[in-house]
């Protein structure tokens, strides 16, 4: 199956959510892959500032893409996430320390996520951020 340290999963718990939420699967956002959803999770896992570990490190959860699938703007993200976290800029060397932190951060994403979709009210806040995602997504594209 090749090097599984460029592989980017999400927490197993949550792979059924990542596939079924609202807000990544919705009407607005159809059509952007998986690899978008899992940097608008890490990215949102930055924002609060927390890093998620694995409750089962690696172990049969939703395989969602390999690192060498990133565009650049996206792989910039990604190393500008681990540097931040880091501090150390030569983490970059290190595709499995910056996967483990992307992954960490996409897990406290989507349970951010899902605990905003469990306790919003359907079609108000969740409405809004989906379009707030949307808008920022044609806006970068």
């Amino acid at each position: 199956m090749g090097d599984m340290h460029n592989h980017f999963y999400i927490e197993k718990n949550y792979s059924d959510f990542f596939k079924k939420s609202e807000v990544l699967n919705s009407p607005r956002t159809e059509g952007i892959i998986k690899r978008e959803n899992f940097l608008l999770l890490m990215s949102l896992g930055y924002s609060i500032g927390f890093k998620t570990k694995f409750e089962n490190p690696r172990a049969q959860g939703n395989d969602t893409f390999v690192m060498n699938q990133l565009t650049d703007e996206e792989l910039a993200l990604v190393y500008a996430i681990a540097i931040s976290d880091s501090k150390d800029p030569e983490i970059v060397n290190n595709d499995l320390k910056v996967a483990d932190i992307a992954m960490e951060y996409a897990n406290t994403g989507i349970i951010a996520l899902k605990q905003l979709e469990e306790n919003s009210q359907k079609g108000n806040r969740i409405k809004k951020f989906q379009a707030e995602i949307h808008d920022i997504i044609e806006d970068n594209g």
